[in-house]
């Protein structure tokens, strides 16, 4: 991820009581000024992550 671009957050994995904003539920994900759609995956190294609710999640 290059820090110079537009990029969404990025978060560890979620547990399962994790508090998600609904209004956020179609929100697209931005990796490298690249906007992505719910439920795509970007790796970065050895990590995958999953664009849910406008946020990179780190999957296990």
């Amino acid at each position: 991820m290059d820090p110079a671009r537009q990029n969404s957050p990025k978060t560890g994995p979620l547990s399962d009581e994790a508090t998600v904003q609904m209004s956020n539920a179609t929100a697209p994900c931005y990796w490298n000024d690249v906007e992505y759609p719910p439920g795509s995956r970007v790796t970065e190294g050895d990590t995958c992550y999953e664009c849910s609710f406008g946020r990179w999640i780190e999957l296990d």
